[in-house]
């Protein structure tokens, strides 16, 4: 029977021939991963998707907030239009344009937190529609009204389209 550091019956450890470098520890090699863990491991997202979120949740505001302006603004042209019989429909027009402009904004918010999620084609989609609300809107304005919320749907389309994003 051996006896060890801690008494009888212990494990000896093992002796140090002088002029040599300790023995190194040996240290357990981690397990590896099984097939589950794989298949659960989380992609990371890229910047380029997060600042196309972002640019989503602040265009959806001002498309909110346009969309309400547009609807107050058609009201107040319908009831011209009705007090001094032009016998025009620009004010039904308008007001149709402000529910598309909420419509656009929920569905940028929608997009903004899928993209977050990694799904981008709500939010690639949302933008589209919002580029095409807004260049009716700059059309039917004269080039006075929709140009930020243009041009922030473009750069949204933009980082939607770039190859980072794209994987995704």
């Amino acid at each position: 029977m051996s006896v060890g550091q801690n008494g009888p019956g212990f494990p000896q450890e093992p002796q140090q021939q002088p002029g040599m470098p300790p023995m190194p520890t040996a240290n357990p090699l981690p397990a590896s991963p099984a097939a589950s863990d794989i298949s659960g491991m989380r992609r990371e997202r890229p910047g380029t998707l997060t600042a196309a979120a972002v640019l989503g949740f602040v265009t959806s505001g001002f498309e909110i907030i346009g969309g309400l302006l547009w609807i107050l603004g058609g009201a107040v042209v319908g009831d011209l239009e009705t007090t001094f019989e032009t016998g025009t429909n620009i004010g039904t027009i308008v007001t149709v344009l402000g529910l598309f402009s909420l419509v656009v904004g929920g569905v940028y918010i929608w997009g903004g937190v899928m993209a977050l999620k990694m799904k981008t084609m709500v939010l690639f989609v949302a933008a589209g529609a919002g580029v095409v609300l807004n260049t009716v809107a700059l059309a039917l304005s004269e080039g006075e009204l929709g140009l930020l919320s243009l041009l922030l749907g473009a750069v949204t389309l933009l980082l939607m389209a770039l190859p980072a994003s794209r994987r995704f």
